[in-house]
């Protein structure tokens, strides 16, 4: 039986080739272009719905561009996200891409309101709040295993 890291693994380089694979649509016309099942089956790969999947690609690359700056003005470090937990990171930046709060989100980053105010409108909320309340590592090191 394959561990949860192993499954989670498994599962970011998959969505990850996935990824690199919607990348090489260049429009909606495109994907729009699939069979119903094909579509289906890059969708079902992917855990959302068709819907959703021409609406990641019609966003394109950028969108998920509000969540680095979230991740930022929260004080939440991207790169140890990616190295520690990369299904984790790219499920977030799907939900970002599917956001419907795009422009309260880009309007409270440029305001500098984010931090305050991201509970409000944030689809990855719980997500960020989980990161935030994580035991940092070195922490864990220091006190060693739990014996109880």
């Amino acid at each position: 039986m394959a561990s949860a890291t192993q499954t989670e693994s498994i599962a970011a380089r998959l969505i990850g080739k996935l990824s690199g694979f919607l990348e090489r649509f260049r429009d909606i016309g495109e994907i729009r272009g699939l069979s119903p099942a094909e579509a289906c089956s890059v969708a079902h790969d992917l855990r959302i719905s068709p819907a959703q999947l021409e609406t990641l690609v019609a966003r394109g690359r950028h969108g998920a561009d509000e969540l680095p700056k979230m991740l930022k003005v929260l004080g939440i470090d991207e790169v140890a996200i990616k190295r520690q937990e990369p299904g984790v990171l790219h499920d977030m930046r799907r939900v970002c891409a599917l956001c419907i709060e795009k422009s309260r989100c880009q309007s409270e980053l440029e305001a500098g309101t984010a931090a305050l105010h991201h509970r409000e409108y944030c689809a990855n909320t719980y997500t960020i709040d989980s990161l935030e309340t994580k035991p940092d590592q070195t922490e864990l090191q220091l006190r060693g295993p739990c014996c109880c």
